[in-house]
């Protein structure tokens, strides 16, 4: 049977697999410090996540109506 090359979707999970290894070791090492956002950080990401979206939907009206 002949080798076949691995699809884009096994070559990402390797890459994230790799990733997470680096990112767990480095957590071990203490070089990386993980924590949860606060609530004003989670208000101000929620804030962002909602004017890019708006701005997203705006520019597809735009294109739509031309």
């Amino acid at each position: 049977m002949a080798h076949q090359r691995p699809t884009q979707r096994e070559l990402a999970a390797a890459k994230k697999a790799t990733r997470q290894q680096d990112m767990d070791r480095a957590i071990a090492e203490g070089r990386l410090v993980v924590r949860k956002m606060t609530a004003e950080e989670r208000a101000q990401s929620d804030t962002r996540w909602t004017a890019a979206a708006n701005a997203r939907a705006e520019r597809r009206q735009r294109r739509t109506y031309r």
